[in-house]
């Protein structure tokens, strides 16, 4: 199995667990590329979409801006719901893919979802880092911030094939801090 197959296996697995039984995306209305610099107003229904990062923000972060999809299988999204979007670090030699997740979800459903634990508070990001249950250690981190109507989190998953340049601990903390203004507002 490839390591692009691999780890989208295990980022499929990890939104089928936490996204419960969402409804299948087939037949899903793909918006059309937009030429102007507006930001579109959220819709009421839908969870704040990650992929509005602006690009100069993934870039301070130390992503490839050009990685970006919703899925590794395509355009499609992998879930109802939850908006997802995914970066890599740049080539060569990337070692990290970066997974950023929106949903109306409390961070007590990510807790209760047995594939993440070791959850501390990180004051000051204002967020709390897990880990992956399913991963080796040091293979994986994961930040989950509480915003008004839901929760975003970041899961920063070590390529099978590479060995970790970082600490992915820290290495998404920094991704976190970085980006951390282009997030919806912290909850009250």
């Amino acid at each position: 199995m490839s390591v692009t197959r691999w780890w989208a296996a295990g980022l499929v697995g990890v939104m089928v667990s936490v996204a419960g039984c969402g409804g299948a995306t087939e037949g899903a209305p793909i918006a059309e590329p937009t030429t102007t610099s507006v930001v579109a107003t959220p819709v009421a229904d839908e969870p704040w979409d990650p992929c509005t990062i602006p690009d100069s923000a993934v870039e301070a972060a130390g992503l490839d801006v050009d990685s970006k999809s919703t899925n590794l299988f395509g355009d499609a999204p992998l879930s109802t719901d939850w908006k997802t979007c995914i970066w890599t670090d740049p080539d060569p030699g990337s070692w990290y893919f970066l997974g950023v997740f929106s949903g109306f979800h409390s961070l007590d459903d990510l807790r209760s979802n047995d594939r993440f634990g070791q959850f501390s508070k990180v004051d000051e990001l204002g967020g709390y880092e897990f880990l992956r249950a399913d991963r080796p250690a040091g293979r994986s981190c994961g930040v989950a911030f509480e915003v008004e109507k839901g929760l975003v989190y970041f899961v920063l998953d070590t390529r099978a094939a590479s060995e970790p340049e970082r600490d992915p601990c820290v290495e998404i903390e920094n991704i976190a801090r970085t980006t951390r203004a282009s997030l919806p507002p912290v909850s009250n």
